[in-house]
């Protein structure tokens, strides 16, 4: 947290105690030094002592601070409908805080299952028990006191009754939103034929069922409105297939007679070369290729993004980023990974803005080895542009407000001249090099992720293998956080340190206003002479004992889910872990708190005698040199829970009855963690 260094030094002494200069500043006064303060900084700020415990209390004061800072997030919607502002900030901080610090609120097995998708904090996981067959519907970021189970047999006879009269079929989840899931259904009758099924069990309805000519690559998108199905299906001219794209409009029940044929979208493995999304009222696309073919001649790599709105698919109302804003790389900065790619769209939190997030391993030019980096450039379009415009314009340069300083930075985003480019340093985050002590493998890193709302990439990573003892999978969060600091070294420390070219032509001297990567683990490392039995119950939730098989994770920026091995029975263990602090399943227990351990080794030395760990646990602040094992885990017992988490309210799951005649394939149950036979432990804690 940085405030002005006059207001915190300079103190009045009193005869009952010692008030700060800070302490004595108007209210109003106060609202304007927050306007410099990150949310986390605020919550902080609020902790140090009693008299500011309004800043993160007072409604009016938190409201302006959410609409601010977090207007586009779950936490603000539903203050916009309770009107409790404060008790959104509070939740927001607490979240952020927690994901940066790998220190979740809640952790348990929730379900075992065959397969499941989790999608958008909606889990969906399929139990076959021949001939039962069910799709059981839980959301977990509403903390749902019930579940949606179909029974799968019912529906699809009732979907495509000709179906019948086949004993076998395959049955999946392509996509859950705004109450509504859509499935793959295939089945052999004599030829086999494939089925997109769409409806609301909730309302014992089927939305519509559609036959499909292609299931090859198949995704489904929607909101309340419409529905978007793609397949990378379609042959083109020069050989290679390309992705086509069908619409629905839900509320009229009835198909857009056109479809979207996406010829110039270069790519097809959703999550590494390509994303689609649904962002307010448009569809986006986004590759990170430009043409099917190498060419040698092409230096520059640019990202190929559009949208159109939802109710008219049509290329005439297409809009294109065009290639001056749409600079990816250039070759020459060395090879690239694929394995650790990701790419994805994000709207930001505060703004609103679409922003393009990819994840590189590269060995950059003038490295001896590779790292990992996290790139963000945001999504431009003009809105006065004819379609796939790709006209271009001299690059211009821009300012930046980067942290606190009101110094103008110039950056490229784009090639500036011939060959150099600086990138600002907000839209690139530095991760793991093999530099580090401890470098994990790609088969050892199961889940790789990263929110900007913290500037935290996170890890699921295999602890066990990288000793290269032999035993059980180890499985453990790791994430690496990056804060803002109040000074900034100088051009040639960046150059150094992050492999950054030349800077540009400019007056200015570039600032880097981040510290390096703190690296977080949890749960903490056992002493082998000497273990904690409450942290060795986490380690067999988070890898039970008889369940070595694969693991198939997702995540988003308030929980982790991932699927673990499998059973004598072929079901696989569900594992849910929750850094939202509004959190709450039934039936789970809450005995201690549990912070992420800082993995000190990976700080330069001057950076771990300063680095610190924030908790709240009887005192406000703790340096990381003095806290000890025992500090990471402590007693909750018979502690009330902290005043800033809220008791989420229960949610109750209302089922429509079936039409007249027909035979009920969805209801409303308790979650399967919930049943009588379900013995595993679910963990809440309060840090």
């Amino acid at each position: 947290m940085r405030t002005p260094r006059s207001l915190l030094t300079t103190t009045t002494t009193t005869t009952t105690r010692t008030v700060s200069n800070l302490q004595r500043l108007p209210y109003e006064i106060m609202s304007y030094i927050v306007n410099y303060l990150d949310i986390d900084e605020i919550f902080d700020l609020s902790l140090s002592c009693r008299h500011f415990q309004y800043l993160v209390r007072e409604e009016r004061f938190c409201k302006a601070i959410i609409t601010a800072q977090a207007s586009h997030t779950a936490e603000a919607q539903e203050a916009q409908r309770s009107g409790q502002f404060s008790r959104a900030l509070r939740r927001v901080a607490k979240r952020r805080q927690a994901l940066s610090r790998a220190s979740p609120y809640l952790v348990g097995i929730i379900a075992f299952a065959d397969s499941y998708e989790y999608i958008h904090g909606t889990l969906c996981y399929i139990v076959e028990a021949r001939p039962k067959r069910w799709l059981r519907i839980l959301d977990l970021h509403r903390s749902a006191s019930h579940e949606l189970v179909i029974d799968i047999p019912t529906l699809v006879h009732e979907a495509v009754p000709r179906s019948a009269k086949s004993r076998k079929y395959k049955f999946r989840v392509l996509y859950h939103a705004n109450g509504i899931t859509s499935c793959l259904f295939s089945f052999a009758l004599p030829h086999t034929e494939n089925w997109l099924l769409i409806f609301k069990a909730d309302e014992q309805l089927i939305v519509a069922t559609l036959q499909l000519d292609s299931t090859a690559k198949i995704f489904v998108r929607n909101n309340k409105d419409y529905l978007y199905f793609g397949t990378h299906s379609e042959e083109g001219a020069d050989g290679h297939r390309k992705w086509v794209l069908v619409g629905y409009d839900i509320e009229k029940r009835s198909w857009f007679s056109r479809k979207m044929h996406l010829a110039d979208v270069v790519g097809y493995d959703i999550g590494s070369t390509v994303c689609f999304e649904i962002i307010d009222d448009y569809f986006y696309g986004l590759s990170n290729q430009t043409d099917f073919e190498i060419r040698e001649t092409d230096w520059n790599s640019y990202y190929h993004c559009f949208r159109f709105p939802l109710h008219e698919p049509d290329l005439k109302n297409k809009q294109t980023m065009k290639t001056e804003d749409s600079w990816r790389r250039q070759h020459a900065e060395g090879p690239i990974d694929d394995r650790w790619s990701f790419l994805k769209l994000e709207k930001d939190e505060a703004s609103g803005n679409i922003n393009i997030i990819e994840s590189r391993k590269e060995w950059l030019t003038n490295q001896s080895g590779n790292q990992r980096t996290y790139y963000i450039t945001g999504v431009i379009f003009d809105q006065d542009s004819e379609v796939d415009s790709n006209r271009e314009s001299p690059t211009p340069e821009r300012s930046l407000t980067i942290g606190r300083s009101t110094r103008p930075v110039a950056y490229l985003d784009k090639p500036y001249g011939s060959d150099s480019r600086f990138r600002s340093p907000e839209n690139v985050h530095p991760g793991d090099s093999n530099s580090m002590a401890l470098v994990y493998t790609r088969s050892q890193t199961h889940l790789r992720a990263y929110q900007r709302c913290c500037s935290t990439y996170l890890d699921l990573v295999d602890d066990i293998s990288s000793s290269g003892s032999s035993g059980p999978r180890r499985l453990r969060l790791r994430t690496g956080f990056r804060k803002s600091q109040t000074y900034w070294p100088s051009w040639e420390y960046l150059e150094s340190s992050y492999g950054l070219e030349s800077k540009p032509e400019s007056n200015e001297e570039p600032v880097y206003p981040y510290q390096p990567n703190r690296i977080y683990f949890w749960p903490p490392k056992q002493d082998e002479s000497n273990g904690n039995p409450f942290i060795d119950d986490i380690y067999k939730i988070l890898n039970p004992p008889d369940y070595q098989g694969g693991v198939n994770p997702f995540s988003d920026e308030r929980s982790v889910v991932y699927a673990i091995g499998e059973d004598t029975n072929g079901l696989k263990a569900l594992v849910y872990l929750s850094f939202d602090p509004a959190a709450r399943l039934a039936g789970m227990l809450r005995e201690k708190y549990v912070l992420g351990e800082q993995d000190m080794p990976s700080l330069p030395s001057n950076e771990a005698e300063e680095s610190y760990c924030n908790f709240e646990a009887g005192t406000s602040r703790l340096t990381q040199r003095s806290l000890s094992k025992d500090m990471l885990i402590g007693d909750l017992s018979h502690r009330p829970l902290p005043s800033y988490i809220s008791d989420a309210p229960p949610m109750h799951t209302m089922i429509m009855p079936p039409s007249e005649g027909c035979k009920p394939w969805a209801w409303a149950e308790k979650p399967m963690h919930m049943h009588q036979n379900f013995t595993r432990k679910i963990f809440t804690f309060a840090h």
